[in-house]
């Protein structure tokens, strides 16, 4: 019961932050539906249907099914990196140490809320551009179930950020470096182009072939299952284990003194 409240609590604080911060959100919303609409006018979308056989139609919607996979995994990324450096800042972090629950819980819960409400707006514009496709009713439950399945990315995605949020403790200035990791993703992963099996190491990628293929009628191999569960649950074991690590050098270290 008591771990329902800090859910319920953690929300109604974020979705009260969000409200503050806005611009930010609205920033991202712009940035991630440009993306999207220059990945369809590249003739991305011709590529896979070439490749896989199948009409332009489904091609675009294999495109939608790798952004959705990049979009949210990207921001989870994003997001947590960012957000433990910011809360190190406002002094916030060291605040939430004296909870009774994990740091790296009430990040995630935080992280959650953030991602719940880009997936209202997201889906909006998705349908949108379902329509504009000349999609079917079909197709939005085919985005609807893609969603869900990114739901482990967001795992080992958080994991990465965690990683990446330890090390902007000690190294103030990541910001940019986040930013190129996410935009190289786009171009590394299965969301540009098939790739082959030692790609699945980026958590969403063994997770946009599973989507591909259940849209496309395919059997789904069990060793894609179990690299896209896998390679999460790695990354998010090394993100935390690295992030207590980083963390308890830097109060040792008395660094957030300096901030």
């Amino acid at each position: 019961m008591e771990f329902l409240n800090l859910i319920k609590n953690e929300f109604i604080l974020d979705i009260k932050k969000l409200k503050d911060s806005k611009i930010s959100f609205l920033t991202d919303i712009t940035i991630f539906t440009t993306v999207l609409f220059v990945t369809l006018v590249t003739g991305l979308d011709s590529s896979f249907s070439n490749f896989y056989g199948i009409d332009i139609k489904q091609g675009k919607m294999l495109v939608i099914i790798g952004f959705i996979f990049w979009q949210i995994s990207t921001t989870a990324l994003g997001w947590s990196s960012q957000n433990i450096r910011r809360q190190s800042l406002s002094g916030t972090l060291e605040l939430k140490l004296q909870s009774k629950f994990s740091l790296e819980l009430l990040t995630f819960i935080e992280m959650s809320t953030y991602l719940f409400i880009s997936f209202l707006s997201f889906f909006i514009i998705f349908i949108v551009f379902i329509i504009a496709i000349g999609g079917s009713f079909s197709d939005i439950l085919y985005v609807l179930l893609s969603y869900i399945i990114s739901i482990p990315a967001l795992f080992g995605m958080y994991g990465i950020g965690l990683l990446l949020g330890g090390i902007s403790l000690k190294e103030k200035l990541i910001g940019n470096f986040v930013y190129i990791i996410q935009t190289a993703l786009a171009f590394i992963s299965d969301l540009s182009g098939e790739k082959s099996r030692i790609f699945n190491i980026i958590p969403f990628n063994a997770g946009i072939k599973i989507m591909r293929g259940i849209y496309l009628g395919e059997n789904i191999p069990l060793n894609l299952v179990f690299d896209y569960f896998i390679v999460n649950i790695i990354w998010l074991t090394i993100g935390i284990i690295i992030f207590r690590k980083l963390l308890k050098q830097v109060r040792r270290n008395g660094s957030f003194s300096n901030y």
